[in-house]
């Protein structure tokens, strides 16, 4: 008689927990097809403010792709850059103007844009973005907009909306630039890009940005005083061998 109390007060037990289990499961789903689906969106987190118009303008005249002045300048300046790089903003602002309008408005000097992006995911795109520009030869004005709209390492400054604007803004043939944008274009085209930045710049040990160099010598501040006395030697040099030549032909 025990064991048949005891038996019935365990089947009682078991089937009130075998109740309580069901109901538990039925309210879990209800809840489940009640609650909504949350929102996902790939819009970046911090929004940028609009576009602002470059303070200065390079110059747009004698350039052609990543180059500006004379191909028949005898001295060719490099400067390797990250346009999320704050100090190479600086440089385009406070050292490249003068650079410009001493040496290569005058014919001296032939000024070349190098791409070594290597600061973030926005560093790429910004890359990408003004090789595509240089294929229709507006990477000046396209460059002058991403100094001028970088707001902080990987800040949205860059992103992808944000360069479809630029390149509304300096008037590119937008078909051409949204197809060159596309994601596998971009990765086999940026593939190229760093390639060629690794190899270019590792066979001259560059490894940070801004790097200067004149004639392939990088110098080891990339400030205007260095930079002018690097030109100056070049430029002297030149014309010794210049009166050189000149001395023996007259022989």
């Amino acid at each position: 008689m025990i064991q048949t109390r005891h038996a019935r007060s365990g089947l009682f037990a078991f089937v009130s927990l075998l109740t309580m289990l069901l109901v538990a499961a039925s309210w879990s789903v209800v809840v489940a097809q009640d609650s909504e689906e949350p929102e996902l969106t790939w819009a970046p987190l911090v929004t940028p403010p609009p576009l602002t118009t470059p303070p200065i303008w390079s110059p747009t005249d004698q350039v052609d792709g990543f180059a500006m002045g004379s191909p028949e300048a005898s001295i060719v300046v490099e400067v390797w850059e990250d346009f999320q790089c704050p100090f190479c903003q600086r440089f385009t602002y406070e050292v490249e103007p003068a650079l410009v309008e001493q040496y290569v408005e005058t014919g001296d000097v032939r000024f070349v844009f190098r791409n070594l992006a290597f600061l973030g995911n926005e560093s790429h795109w910004a890359a990408l973005a003004t090789d595509l520009a240089a294929d229709q030869n507006m990477f000046w004005p396209f460059h002058d907009y991403l100094f001028a709209n970088f707001g902080g390492n990987e800040s949205g400054g860059f992103h992808i909306d944000r360069l479809l604007e630029m390149g509304e803004a300096v008037g590119l043939d937008m078909d051409e630039f949204k197809a060159g944008l596309a994601l596998d274009n971009a990765r086999e085209r940026f593939a190229e890009i760093e390639a060629e930045a690794r190899r270019d710049a590792g066979a001259l040990g560059i490894n940070a940005t801004p790097t200067v160099t004149v004639n392939g010598v990088p110098l080891q501040a990339p400030d205007f005083p260095s930079i002018a006395d690097a030109i100056d030697i070049a430029l002297a040099k030149v014309a010794t061998a210049e009166a050189s030549e000149s001395d023996t032909g007259d022989e």
